[in-house]
């Protein structure tokens, strides 16, 4: 890829992400060094920013952009079949009617036909009354290409210009469905998009040349994704060395900050250090709850950020997403609340994480399960071996929701957790408490990152 063009992305915080070697996890800021990248984390964490960074990017630059969230219940092959014809206008405009043969053709492969009624009705007349039958069936026509096929026609238009790109990006990556029951509709789904990317992964790292598939997603999505390559392969190194991973982490105060300050110095507000500090904190790394936090506080005082507009805009955040907590607590299954209320009563400092049981008991699973579902959702954090909640206004609210549930039973609230060594809270073991929320014998391990919490 040539050297890379810096944009410029008013609506969204730019901040300066790097990984853990320091370097920029941005496109246009590192150029990737596979021909699939994939931005990881938990929801709100800024995957789709860095998807908006790349489109900006190759606008800028007049490469050949194509990008699609991965639809639900139908094929991915539609989905972009549906964005290439949007772009056919202009790139037969751009590269004449003849090279665009083989893409037009193409994309009409990968669109089957709509469901169509077809049958056979007869009629007999018995005097005044007249008897009908009728059959129907449904005909669907058979998605005929690949997307492998498609990256190939693009590629060939590419070709045609120098230092010319394509990027097919894919936000939403699905999360690989259990194994071991039958599947829904949109599980079933989820694992036909999941191996038709991953044979689009295997194509382009054979043959990729200039097309670079840019995807986001959770981690488990990520992982799913790289089991699927190569027919099944495994997590191995083999398959990791198709997939150059970019973790959208929580940002870091020295992150978040400037990022902050930038655009309130563009925006010509003036701003008090401290009251920047309090909604940073209140953040606590997320991009997307630091977006609400910042635009509510220059709602209430437009044209300067105090400390008092910076405390009163983190109070109305909260208050506005008690129904989103409630929804998200409603929505967990009874391991999965019993793990978030242990964390939440453990504050910032969280729950270390242990290696798992020896032969994984049926407890530990359970709970692994739950983790692996929280993390997922962005409703619990992952973070060197230790698990906290990731909004502090959910921590608080599954603090005062528990202890009054409690209340109102006649119990009292959930006992501290027995300490490690490191006089830490571990999962694996057991503490005081009784009732539905008790604190029981548990472990865990680790992983990774619904809009419905991290507002």
């Amino acid at each position: 890829m040539s050297s890379v063009v810096r944009t410029s992305l008013p609506t969204a915080f730019l901040a300066s992400r790097t990984d853990g070697a320091g370097r920029p996890i941005s496109l246009d800021q590192r150029q990737p060094d596979k021909n699939t990248l994939v931005f990881t984390g938990a929801p709100g964490m800024g995957k789709s920013v860095e998807l908006d960074r790349a489109e900006a990017l190759a606008r800028s630059n007049n490469w050949i952009c194509i990008r699609v969230d991965v639809p639900t219940t139908e094929p991915l092959e539609m989905r972009f079949a549906r964005a290439v014809k949007q772009e056919l206008p202009a790139l037969q405009k751009r590269f004449g009617i003849v090279p665009l043969l083989g893409l037009k053709k193409t994309v009409k492969d990968l669109t089957p036909r709509r469901a169509q009624q077809k049958g056979f009705e007869g009629r007999l007349n018995l005097g005044v009354t007249t008897w009908v039958w009728k059959t129907q069936w449904d005909a669907r026509g058979a998605i005929t290409s690949t997307l492998s096929q498609l990256a190939d026609n693009l590629a060939e238009l590419a070709a045609r210009e120098k230092d010319t790109y394509v990027l097919l990006m894919v936000d939403n990556l699905p999360v690989p469905p259990p194994g071991g029951r039958s599947l829904s509709d949109e599980e079933m789904a989820a694992a036909h998009n999941l191996n038709g990317l991953a044979e689009l992964t295997d194509h382009l790292h054979d043959n990729g040349r200039h097309v670079y598939l840019i995807a986001a997603g959770a981690e488990s999505a990520a992982a799913g994704l790289m089991e699927r390559v190569e027919g099944g392969m495994g997590i191995g190194s083999a398959a990791r060395s198709k997939f150059d991973l970019r973790d959208c982490a929580p940002l870091t105060p020295d992150e978040l900050r400037p990022a902050v300050t930038d655009e309130l110095d563009h925006s010509g507000v003036r701003y008090d250090p401290d009251a920047v500090e309090h909604l940073v904190k209140a953040a606590n790394g997320s991009p997307a709850r630091m977006r609400d936090l910042l635009d509510t506080a220059l709602q209430n005082s437009p044209a300067e950020l105090t400390p008092a507009a910076a405390k009163l805009a983190t109070a109305s955040v909260k208050a506005e997403s008690a129904i989103v907590y409630e929804k998200a607590w409603s929505s967990c299954s009874n391991a999965e609340m019993d793990l978030l209320t242990r964390a939440a009563a453990q504050g910032p400092q969280g729950l270390t994480t242990p290696a798992p049981a020896s032969g994984g008991s049926e407890k530990w699973q359970a709970l692994e399960r739950a983790r692996t579902t929280l993390v997922t959702r962005g409703i619990l954090r992952e973070t060197d071996g230790r698990i906290t909640v990731a909004d502090p206004g959910l921590q608080e609210w599954v603090n005062a929701r528990v202890g009054q549930s409690m209340a109102h039973a006649g119990v009292a609230p959930p006992g501290n957790p027995a300490l490690n060594q490191s006089g830490s809270p571990t999962l694996g073991q057991s503490a005081t408490g009784t009732g539905r929320h008790r604190q029981t014998a548990q472990t865990t391990t680790r992983r990774e990152g619904d809009p419905s919490v991290s507002r």
